[in-house]
């Protein structure tokens, strides 16, 4: 295949208009910088190319005389086999970058997409009872390190992976038993004590002892990780027996077992099997339904864990494909949930038998200033008119999409009449308060990532028509980290899978936006708020806290809430099992095809 690449490379560099069975004339030299290579390789891969027919090469003979090189195969053509090809033998990555790189003025994106759309889905593996579900995500898993996960993606993946100590019931708001069966506490709430159950394997065929959880929760508060915040009140932890684990704290925290039922408390074996982090974290192994057979190339491949202690999965295997976002959109790939049937069946509607459900969690958009950073935004007064600008009832009516009602607190019951109704600016309005309170139209940087692309250049116009200069910043997951120190402004969202947990960990989570951008003085006071929270019995006392820390948030106008969303999925009643998780995403256990 790596002839076939090259001949791309030369066709992409010499060919031009003409196209196959055109000639095209070419130096040596040139022929060597279009493959990345010296001359001497470059005559080797002419001769590989000639002697495959792929190409016709004519050396030019004498002073003046070029050489010419003639192409027999249509690009669009080879390109879309070759990149079938990568994809078949499950290299997604290489294919992709394929497309990317020579895929420009044909269409070999959309029907190398169309192709992969009818692979995606339920479908049994030839000679094998085995049902296999395969799926396309559009965002990159960043890491399976339950200590280090951000996106609610990672998040879902790890609980298809690894397991806790405790479950929480997202139908009833109780705990349940998981990995420990039984559990108590003092009366101070500083000493909680779990009992495992026996006989629970990780996936490489060791038992689970309070050994493993130990280390879990040592490596979450001595491991340096994003998420030691959960572990921030941990005096001691001990392994009181095999079966039996002692969690000693600094402070109370009547909210440990929710903790307990967290992803980022999803136990680990102990010392990560003698491997290094960078060997464990290739093929993690955990106590969930489902085990990992192959990461990489695009491509996860989960299979059902035999052995799983809360019942065996009914899928025997799930491929998870991903997929560049920008390629998808081209393709008009909007929704992998439509695919989980039948790719086949595109009009999703209830007419057609479709049924559509909806999450009882929620997704929270933001807008963050950066209060580290000097700019426009160091004024109190420029951050209200910017956050009446945007009119949150015209921004669902004209983006429409799953965004569900205006935000403006992290949870809408908390929300006021008057707040729903909003006190929204007209851009002509904000403009002249602007120039009464000195604005000189210094450009003010607003960064998303792709995701939410939609939304800042809808806020971005909006800041233009009321003569704000606004530069829009659009950084990948990975990279949106890096830049935060350059930017004045940052639209994110915040999943709230648990409301008390999730907020806590929104604001306290190394390298969380909210904790980032907003200034020191007022990170210091929400962790000493949340400290009281903690140490409260009463759940209404824990809600007046988060209200004043909400309330704090808007009075000082460091952080703005936009929107709402529920997730929502569409399915076929031919499914069975389906059902929205707290994450946004479906649960791949309980699936099965009827």
């Amino acid at each position: 295949m790596l002839a076939l690449e090259r001949y791309l490379a030369l066709y992409n560099r010499f060919a031009g208009g003409h196209g196959a069975g055109g000639t095209a004339e070419a130096s040596l030299e040139q022929v060597a910088e279009a493959l990345f290579c010296t001359e001497r390789n470059a005559k080797l891969v002419l001769r590989k190319l000639t002697e495959e027919g792929l190409i016709e090469w004519q050396a030019g003979r004498g002073r003046g005389n070029r050489s010419q090189i003639t192409f027999r195969e249509d690009r669009e053509k080879l390109l879309l086999d070759l990149s079938k090809r990568y994809a078949e033998d499950g290299e997604y990555n290489k294919a992709f970058h394929l497309l990317q790189t020579f895929g420009e003025g044909t269409a070999a994106n959309e029907k190398f997409m169309e192709w992969m759309s009818g692979s995606f889905g339920f479908s049994r593996q030839p000679g094998k009872e085995a049902d296999v579900l395969r799926l396309p995500i559009f965002k990159t898993i960043m890491t399976l390190d339950p200590a280090d996960f951000v996106y609610s993606l990672c998040s879902h993946m790890i609980q298809q992976i690894f397991d806790r100590l405790v479950l929480l019931d997202e139908s009833t708001g109780q705990i349940k038993p998981g990995i420990a069966h039984y559990w108590e506490h003092n009366e101070e709430a500083t000493v909680w004590t779990f009992h495992l159950r026996k006989g629970i394997l990780f996936h490489g065929g060791h038992e689970l002892t309070a050994a493993d959880v130990a280390f879990t929760a040592e490596r979450l508060k001595n491991g340096g990780k994003r998420n030691s915040w959960i572990m921030r009140s941990l005096k001691q932890v001990e392994a009181v027996s095999e079966r039996i684990v002692r969690f000693h704290l600094i402070r109370p925290n009547w909210l440990f077992l929710k903790y307990a039922a967290s992803n980022v408390m999803a136990i680990l074996p102990v010392n990560l099997l003698g491997l290094s982090e960078e060997q464990f974290w290739k093929l993690p192994s955990g106590t969930g339904p489902f085990q990992i057979a192959e990461w990489k190339d695009g491509k996860l491949l989960l299979g059902a864990n035999p052995h799983y202690y809360q019942s065996r999965a009914h899928l025997d295997q799930v491929e998870i494909v991903h997929v560049p976002q920008e390629e998808a959109r081209k393709a008009g790939m909007t929704s992998w949930q439509q695919l989980i049937c039948d790719p086949t069946l595109r009009d999703v509607t209830v007419e057609n038998g479709w049924i559509q459900i909806e999450s009882k969690s929620l997704c929270t958009s933001l807008l963050s200033w950066n209060m580290q950073k000097a700019g426009p935004q160091r004024s109190e007064t420029f951050r209200r008119i910017v956050n009446r600008l945007i009119d949150r009832h015209a921004m669902i009516r004209e983006l429409s999409g799953y965004r569900d009602f205006p935000a403006r607190g992290f949870f809408p019951e908390l929300m006021t009449a008057q707040e729903a109704d909003g006190d929204s600016l007209e851009p002509e309005e904000a403009g002249r308060l602007l120039l009464e309170a000195g604005y000189d139209g210094t450009p003010l940087s607003l960064c998303a990532h792709p995701g939410h692309a939609e939304d800042v250049n809808w806020i971005a116009e909006r800041c233009r028509r009321a003569g704000i200069s606004v530069e829009v910043r659009i950084e990948a997951p990975y990279t949106i980290h890096d830049v935060l120190d350059e930017i004045d402004l940052l639209f994110h969202a915040l999943v709230f899978p648990e409301e008390d947990v999730s907020l806590i960990e929104g604001c306290e989570q190394e390298g969380s936006f909210l904790k980032e951008l907003m200034s020191p003085e007022l990170s210091r006071w929400t962790m000493e708020s949340f400290d009281r929270a903690l140490a409260s019995e009463d759940p209404a006392s824990r809600k007046a806290i988060y209200t004043a820390i909400e309330e704090r948030l808007k009075s000082e106008a460091q952080v703005h809430f936009v929107l709402h969303m529920k997730f929502h999925t569409d399915y076929h009643p031919s499914l069975k099992g389906v059902r929205i998780n707290s994450l946004g995403w479906i649960d791949f256990k309980d699936i099965f095809r009827a």
